[in-house]
């Protein structure tokens, strides 16, 4: 019974451990289409935070882990159950897999300040959605995009008592959190010094 339960645990990780390599390969390849249609330049300055990416990378691993035990554990149960069942877990898991594996790439490619093309890169601010965004899994559809916002438009940065910014102007607001201070100030010197005329810069430290 041992040697069973053994054989079962190794065979659970194996499983996980395959499941997992599709998850890395949809980050890569979308993280290298976002270098591609968003190109840097050399006036440009791209600010990423690597410690930022523990978060989606562990939602990445336990939809992983969730969806290997699901797919082995109703593999046991009646072939009729199993037929149905686990090619829906498979697909579920495929599809959430995917979008997290979006979000880590648009996490890793960080925010980008393009003065040549008039625009500041993050990823998608989810701050501003609403009850009905998150019922009908927008929230879903749209992580790992990109939000793109004028430079020239931005009229003020104020700093968050933490390590978030926020940038407004005519397109409204926008949020970037990072992982420490350093990273937080670094983005706001990058906007302010690629900016063509003068933002105030306020908020808390």
């Amino acid at each position: 019974m041992a040697a069973k339960k053994k054989d079962d645990s190794d065979a659970y990780i194996a499983f996980g451990v395959i499941l997992f390599i599709p998850f890395l390969i949809f980050a890569w390849r979308h993280y290298s289409r976002l270098k591609r249609v968003f190109a840097a330049n050399a006036s440009s300055q791209r600010i990423f935070d690597t410690a930022s990416l523990w978060y989606p990378l562990g939602v990445g691993g336990g939809i992983t882990i969730v969806s290997a035990y699901l797919i082995f554990w109703f593999a046991h149960w009646q072939w009729y159950f199993s037929i149905v069942l686990v090619p829906c877990i498979g697909l579920l898991c495929l599809y959430l897999g995917h979008q997290v594996a979006r979000w880590l790439a648009a996490t890793y490619f960080g925010v980008l300040v393009d003065p040549l093309q008039d625009r500041v890169l993050l990823p998608c601010d989810m701050a501003s959605y609403g009850v009905a965004d998150y019922l009908s899994f927008r929230f879903l559809q749209d992580m790992g995009t990109v939000d793109s916002i004028p430079l020239s438009g931005i009229t003020k940065i104020t700093r968050e008592a933490g390590k978030s910014l926020y940038v407004h102007g005519a397109f409204g607001s926008r949020a970037m959190t990072f992982t420490n201070k350093q990273k937080r100030d670094e983005c706001i010197a990058a906007i302010e010094s690629a900016s063509r005329r003068s933002i105030r810069a306020g908020g808390f430290e």
